[in-house]
């Protein structure tokens, strides 16, 4: 059995999410991103402006996402000044992963920030409740 998405599924989906986007709805390029990351082709180079893209509209996935490679990821250099600003973001929308991260980064001096563990038990506490939600 194959666990390969059958590809005419693929392209109703993505003039689906083609469509959405030129309606206005960022996290449609989002996902057309995460397409081109390797669910239907490997296409970084179009595949990070979109994501770019979602971030600056507030798609906070994508906000995630950039922060994860500019952190460590083998896609974007290492920027750990932008990659907090995108967790922070992510973050600000009640993302559960980037809430953990900041915690972590608090609790452990990371990410440029100093430790503090008030503010990581803050952020671990509003990470909690996005999962009991």
């Amino acid at each position: 059995m194959s666990t390969n998405p059958d590809s005419r599924v693929l392209e109703e989906v993505r003039r689906f999410c083609t469509e959405e986007l030129v309606n206005g709805d960022a996290d449609a390029g989002y996902q057309l991103a995460l397409m081109d990351l390797g669910l239907a082709a490997w296409a970084p180079d179009s595949a990070i402006p979109r994501i770019r893209e979602a971030a600056d509209a507030g798609v906070a996935e994508a906000q995630y996402w950039l922060a994860w490679q500019l952190e460590s990821g083998p896609l974007l250099a290492d920027d750990i000044a932008g990659a907090r600003n995108w967790y922070e973001a992510a973050a600000a929308q009640e993302h559960r992963l980037a809430l953990l991260r900041l915690a972590d980064a608090y609790a452990a001096g990371e990410l440029g920030l100093t430790a503090d563990a008030l503010r990581a038990a803050q952020f671990r506490g509003r990470a909690e409740r996005c999962a009991s939600n």
